[in-house]
Order: C-alpha cells, then sequence, then structure tokens
C-alpha cells in the first residue's frame, strides 16, 4: 500500500514538473457539459412528477500569459436547456450565450485561481399545444474559483475547477423582470498550452 502512494506522490510532483506557466504561451481549451434532470413535487405523502430538464454546454477558452503565472483571455459560454411537463404537450427550451473575459493565476505545481465575468443574451421559446411564444432577455454572470491543472503530456492538462457563480437574465419588453441564480458549481476541462517555454 505504501507503494502505491509512493508512486502515487512521484506521479503527482512529476506532473507538475510540466507546468511551465510563463510569459508569451498561450492556453487554448474548453469544457463540455450535459445534464439531464428530473424534476419532482411533493405533497404529503404524495410525489408526483413535474417534468424533465436537458442542459448541454460547450465553452471554448482562450489566453495569453501577459507575465510569467497570470493569464487573461475569454470563454465563449453557450448553452441549450430544454424542459418538458410530464404528461403535457407545453415544451420550454431555451438557449444563452455569453462572452466571458476571464483572469488566471498559477501557483506552483499547478494550482488557479480565476475569475470570469459573462456578458450575452439568452431566447426563450414555449410551445404549448400548437401555440408559440418567443422572448429574449439580456444576461451577466460572473463567477470565482479555484482549479488544478494535471498535465498528462507536456502541454495538455485536465483541469477540474469548483466555482462559485451567480448569472442574471433580464427580459426584454417585460418592464423590470429579472432572474438571478446563483451556486457552486463543478466542471472538468481540458486545456493545451503552446509556446516556448523557460
Amino acid at each position: 500500500m505504501k507503494r502505491i502512494v509512493t508512486v502515487f506522490a512521484l506521479a503527482m510532483i512529476c506532473s507538475g514538473a510540466f507546468a511551465q506557466f510563463n510569459q508569451g504561451r498561450y492556453l487554448v481549451g474548453g469544457a463540455l457539459s450535459l445534464t439531464a434532470t428530473t424534476e419532482k413535487s411533493q405533497s404529503g405523502g404524495t410525489t408526483t412528477t413535474v417534468g424533465k430538464n436537458t442542459d448541454f454546454t460547450f465553452t471554448p477558452t482562450f489566453g495569453y500569459f501577459v507575465i510569467d503565472n497570470l493569464a487573461v483571455g475569454a470563454a465563449i459560454d453557450a448553452s441549450v436547456q430544454s424542459f418538458k411537463a410530464d404528461g403535457s404537450s407545453s415544451k420550454n427550451s431555451a438557449s444563452v450565450t455569453t462572452i466571458d473575459p476571464f483572469v488566471r493565476y498559477y501557483l506552483d505545481p499547478g494550482i488557479f485561481f480565476q475569475g470570469r465575468i459573462g456578458f450575452g443574451g439568452a431566447s426563450y421559446k414555449n410551445t404549448t399545444g400548437s401555440t408559440t411564444t418567443t422572448s429574449k432577455g439580456s444576461v451577466f454572470s460572473w463567477d470565482i474559483g479555484a482549479g488544478y491543472a494535471y498535465f498528462l503530456t507536456d502541454n495538455v492538462a485536465v483541469e477540474p475547477l469548483i466555482k462559485y457563480g451567480v448569472q442574471s437574465v433580464k427580459a426584454k419588453n417585460a418592464g423590470d423582470s429579472k432572474t438571478t441564480n446563483g451556486g457552486i458549481q463543478f466542471q472538468i476541462g481540458f486545456t493545451i498550452y503552446l509556446g516556448p517555454q523557460k
């Protein structure tokens, strides 16, 4: 058992040797996520299925190291969401796209801290029977978090990230109607580090 722990620890230390985040390098990466949930309600001792939610998100990322260990860049966060009511023809769908500038600072051997803000738009569609209504909204979001760049090769890293974020959507042509949600999120992405290493 001690031998296995020692080998694992050495692998983690060696992976950190690849983590050279020097000025002039680039990072290109992204993350994919797919979530499918069933929404239920409970009243007394009776549980009823309300409907099913799906959410698909794609986030390509590009950054540049302006100084050693400090990268600035932007991501495009594109998601498609849908909700289908159980036992009904009612269906809601939404597409949300934001551009998210970010700042990321690295510590040895690959721990990083990241802050990000996002601006964009959302479009919604509700279909009930043969009737379809659409609406649009503007989106503002922010998040802060910490992650780890675990290098699989000299240039390719898998990066788990835990963050706290908030997203606000303001409906257009609907007065001051605004919805806000936030919470802790966990994601895993892949990043390729390009450019000369010191």
